[in-house]
This record gives C-alpha cells, structure tokens and sequence, in this order.
C-alpha cells in the first residue's frame, strides 16, 4: 500500500532593512528674494548602529551645492559658494550635526527642486522639495480709466513681480471673502522683462447699476503658490469729462 506523505516546506522571505533612510526633509515652499533673515533646509534620516561611510549632500535642479562627509567640516559647492552659514549645527549627534542647510541671504537664483541624498557604503536614499524665491512688485497701481453710459473702467497694474503674479479687481460691501463681486477682465496684458521679472495691466468694466457713490474697488496681487496677497483700494464716485473724483485708500498687505 502505497502512502503519500506531505513534507511542508516553509520559504523564509527575508525582511530588509534599509541601511540609510530619509524620514522627511523640511524646505519652505515660499521665502522673499533678499530677505534679513536667513532660512534652514532640513534633512532627518536614520541610520543602522553598524552603517560606515556617511555621506550628506544637498542639490538644487540636480547641481550639487552642499556636501558634508563625517568626521570633516562640511562644504558649500556651486552656485552656495560664500552663501551658507556652514557653522549651523542641526544636532550634537555626530552623525546629525551638519545635515542642513542654513542660507544666509536667498535670492531667486535659489528657487527650484531641493534634493537630499543620503548615502552609505551600503545604501542610498533621497528626498525632493520645491521652494519659490518670489520677488514683490515694485509698483501697484489702480485708477479709473474711462467710462461711459453703462459702466466705468478700472484699471490696475503692476511691475517687477517674480513669478508671474495674477491681478484681480473686485467691489464689496463689507470687505469679506463672501461679498466679493470679482469682475471679468475686458483687457490685460503681461510682459516678460529682461531680468525675467513681470509688469502686468488688467482692465474691468463694473456697470453703473451695482455702483453707488462710495463703493469699494480693489486690486489684489497674488502670487501663486507664496500666500502673497497686495491689496490697492479706491473709492468710487461719478466721473464727470474734466474730472475724476476719487479717493484713495492705503494699500494694505497680506503675506502668509
């Protein structure tokens, strides 16, 4: 009599561990071109008790432009020459101590893809983040530029923005987001400056029959992906052919 007999057979599926991992880098998505205070890029990885041959390097838009390799000092390369505090220490861990990237003094040369790469004589890791240098306007301007019998014309401009801001003209009553009347652009241009910095010109026809004497016209300048918001304001009253009575309000701003 024949029998089978069933043998089981177990497969060990071996785990692994990464020997360098980044956990998370911390790079501000916004800084202002040539602000005071100085700005830290930030690269947190863990390391294996046994891992040798530590080597800590940042890039931007894929150029090397930091390199600390343990136990020496760290080094600026490239476009961060002379514009890093390499005395900064991230933490008292040896391991840790010259991980980030303390710059002094951004400009918008500075804006682009951050990479940290993380590696050892067994392993590598990376981590990527965008950060904008934008560039506020030199100028804002709003004013009424014509009229007729069924509407008046505002116009507002603006000059020297980094990047390419967006211009918006809108009436309320009490200044709140949900009383806003924003008007359908009837003109507009934007021009491309040689220092790559934008002018912009935007014109809205708001019709007389929502308009009273008193009303609120305003102009915000956004930048997209910085939370930069300026604000130029006016007061609306009834244009006569020989003069424009208006009253202007303060620019206010708004950075987050």
């Amino acid at each position: 009599m024949l029998r089978t007999i069933l043998i089981p057979f177990f497969f060990m599926i071996p785990r692994t561990f990464e020997a360098a991992q980044i956990n998370y880098i911390k790079v501000p998505s916004a800084v202002q071109n040539g602000s005071e205070h100085s700005i830290l890029l930030d690269c947190i990885y863990s390391l294996r008790p046994d891992d040798s041959g530590l080597v800590v390097k940042w890039f931007l838009n894929d150029a090397v432009i930091y390199q600390w390799i343990p136990p020496q000092k760290p080094q600026a390369l490239g476009l961060m020459k002379g514009k890093l505090n390499l005395s900064y220490e991230a933490s008292n861990d040896p391991i840790m101590m010259y991980r980030s990237m303390n710059i002094i003094n951004p400009t918008a040369d500075m804006a682009g893809e951050y990479k940290c790469l993380v590696s050892t004589f067994t392993d590598e890791d990376f981590s990527s983040k965008n950060m904008i240098v934008f560039v506020p306007e030199s100028s804002l301007e709003l004013f009424q530029s014509g009229y007729d019998n069924k509407g008046i014309n505002f116009t507002c401009t603006t000059t020297e923005v980094y990047p390419e801001p967006k211009l918006l003209i809108f009436r309320d009553v009490e200044d709140k987001y949900q009383d806003r009347k924003y008007m359908e652009a009837i003109e507009w241009s934007t021009s491309k400056l040689p220092s790559g910095r934008y002018s912009l010109t935007t014109t809205s026809t708001v019709p007389l029959d929502i308009l009273s004497p008193g009303s609120l016209i305003h102009c915000d300048l956004r930048i997209p992906g910085t939370g930069y918001i300026k604000r130029k304001s006016m007061l609306y009253y009834p244009l006569s052919k020989n003069d424009y009575l208006t009253s202007s309000i303060e620019p206010s701003e708004v950075v987050s």
